[in-house]
């Protein structure tokens, strides 16, 4: 597997590691439906773009609730 080649996506436990998150924070958002994932055969993938968005949107809304405080 060449490693110079970008991520595209990750599986769950990967995406954890990378963003410093808990596994089961992660699957929690996965099942809510709130971070969108895709399957392929049996493996479920968080591509890196959903990943990035997910957590703007996360950090946006902790901006926004820190202005109304």
């Amino acid at each position: 597997m060449n490693r110079n080649l970008p991520r595209v996506a990750y599986r769950p436990r990967e995406a954890a590691e990378v963003t410093g998150l808990s596994l089961r924070f992660l699957y929690y958002a996965i099942q809510h439906k709130d971070l969108p994932t895709v399957r392929v055969g049996r493996c479920r993938l968080i591509t890196e773009q959903a990943l990035r968005e997910w957590l703007e949107r996360k950090a946006d809304a902790d901006s926004t609730l820190e202005a109304r405080g």
